[in-house]
């Protein structure tokens, strides 16, 4: 019988993935102490693999079936896949950014630390445009340890990077380089784009996808992405200064739910050594928290609830941990000079569909009550009746009635006016929306879509 070679992969998913302490540096090895090492004892404990769990539905074909059973549909059966990635953590508080492709449609998700624990960890947002995640995990009783998010606008080529991650399963692998290139452009195989790209020759490998790309400061510089699998050496990564451009987004106090404080975050004060030193307001919502507080455009904001924030993690973080409805103290500097102010996150009313609807389109509509309902043989809540369209509106003239049903707006279903009308307060003049419309004239029922401009 023929011998079979077991594949690269068969042999590493045999190894055992044992985390192991690295113990203390030794008089012998003092001497051999690089900045690498430094750096890879140094952050250890802050870069984490990234365990996703993915169910898929799949339906067996029926090739080599027989004859008989052709005619039967195959029965769909739902599978387990797991896939495997990095991340780091930027915030004590349990905050671990990673790619959004490392967690996407993932079912559950764990972060598995040097120590060898794990944690579960929910998707706290994602930006597919821009591939990064931000993950949380909860660890009661301690801080976790975290990397520092450095800059790269002022990567060198040739200066030594070193990527830490989970290649192939084996946790926490270190590997290091140089920065070959900057601003590369990157295409992945389903045509996104990515311009700005960090090019390293630090061996990156499926599984590193997520991980820190780090300086010999032991600072973040970017995020591993991709690698070309044809060639060798040749590893890309986000740069560090995109992600905290993307950070305000992703770590928005309004992704709460209906809450606002009203600061648009700009971009870290540095001092003269680059260190960062507070974050600029760039913009103020007006009628938010935040402008009845008169903070203003321009300021510096040095602290948060008693809490230092020199970079933008800290603020972001510090703000989306304050209750609603509770004041608390922003620490801003203002031309040089101190100067704080009491603010609170507030709820935001929910908005009125109906008169979002009439206002933006000239339609109101009310929401099926059950008697309706029954009459036209559907379910309450399965649309909105439309109880008024305005003479010369954008829906009298695309010929909307009074009586119609409003089953969709755009690709979600409506079911109330209140969803009708956090759908519509999204929607800015001049958007064109397209309504799925139900016609019911007795004995019949058709339904029909319309195009609708706002105004």
């Amino acid at each position: 019988m023929p011998s079979s070679i077991p594949s690269l992969a068969t042999v590493l998913a045999l190894l055992p993935c044992i985390a192991v302490a690295d113990p203390p540096i030794t008089d012998a090895q003092k001497p051999r102490v690089t900045p690498v090492v430094e750096v890879a004892r140094r952050n250890r404990d802050a870069v984490v693999n990234i365990s996703a769990t993915q169910i898929i539905t799949v339906r067996d074909g029926f090739w080599g079936m027989p004859f008989q059973d052709l005619f039967e549909m195959p029965r769909p059966r739902r599978m387990k896949t797991n896939s495997v990635g990095s991340g780091a953590v930027i915030h004590p508080s349990g905050y671990i950014l990673t790619n959004a492709h490392v967690v996407a449609q993932a079912s559950e998700l764990k972060a598995i630390f040097a120590d060898g624990s794990e944690l579960p960890a929910r998707v706290v947002a994602s930006s597919p445009e821009e591939d990064l995640a931000v993950l949380r995990v909860q660890s009661p009783g301690r801080p976790l340890s975290s990397v520092k998010l450095g800059r790269s606008a002022d990567l060198m080529v040739g200066e030594t990077v070193i990527a830490i991650g989970n290649p192939f399963g084996l946790q926490h692998t270190v590997t290091t380089g140089i920065v070959s290139a900057l601003g590369r452009e990157l295409e992945t195989g389903d045509g996104q784009k990515f311009t700005g790209i960090v090019q390293t020759d630090a061996a990156i490998n499926p599984g590193n996808s997520g991980g820190p790309l780090l300086n010999i400061l032991g600072e973040l510089v970017g995020v591993n992405t991709a690698i070309r699998d044809e060639a060798q050496n040749v590893g890309f990564a986000i740069p560090v200064d995109r992600v905290k451009t993307d950070l305000p987004e992703l770590l928005a106090v309004e992704k709460k739910g209906r809450v606002r404080l009203g600061i648009r975050w700009g971009a870290e004060v540095l001092d003269h050594m680059g260190r960062p030193m507070g974050v600029l307001v760039e913009g103020v919502e007006p009628g938010s928290p935040a402008d009845k507080a008169r903070v203003r455009k321009g300021a510096v904001v040095a602290g948060l609830a008693g809490r230092q924030t020199p970079a933008i993690v800290d603020a972001l973080v510090a703000a989306l941990e304050q209750t609603v409805g509770d004041p608390f103290v922003l620490s801003l500097v203002e031309a040089g000079q101190p100067r704080d102010v009491k603010v609170t996150v507030e709820e935001t009313p929910r908005p009125d569909g109906a008169a979002l609807a009439m206002q933006r389109f000239g339609f109101r509509p009310r929401e099926m009550d059950a008697e309706l309902a029954r009459k036209m043989g559907m379910r309450a809540g399965e649309a909105l009746v439309v109880s008024e369209v305005a003479r010369g509106s954008t829906a009298s003239r695309a010929g909307m009635q009074s009586g119609d049903l409003v089953t969709q707006v755009g690709r979600y279903g409506v079911h109330s006016t209140e969803g009708l009308g956090e759908l519509l307060e999204q929607v800015g003049p001049g958007s064109r929306v397209r309504f799925a419309v139900v016609r019911v004239r007795p004995p019949t029922m058709y339904s029909f879509a319309v195009v609708l401009e706002a105004r």
